[in-house]
């Protein structure tokens, strides 16, 4: 039964800490990408745009889940804002 776990998971609460006040989690549900050896979910900002949250596990790995979730809050973030611009 344990196999069945993906390799990297965050529960709702995890995820709704960490992206930013506005900001939402999509009704789609949040899934291990084997392909890409990530987690990944569907955030909409403040703007009711739709977004890819990608949390690589490498990156788990070497700083912690919880660091790697902040990680990628901020470069999903960045990457928004660059969008704009």
């Amino acid at each position: 039964m344990a196999d069945d776990l993906p390799p990297l998971s965050y529960t709702t609460i995890e995820l709704e800490s960490y992206i930013p006040t506005g900001w939402s989690l999509a009704e789609e549900d949040p899934a291990w990408d084997a392909r890409k050896g990530a987690f990944r979910v569907k955030v909409i900002d403040g703007s009711d745009l739709d977004w890819d949250l990608v949390v690589p596990k490498a990156e788990a790995d070497q700083h912690g889940r919880i660091e790697a979730l902040r990680r990628a809050v901020d470069r999903l973030d960045r990457e928004r804002f660059k969008s704009f611009l």
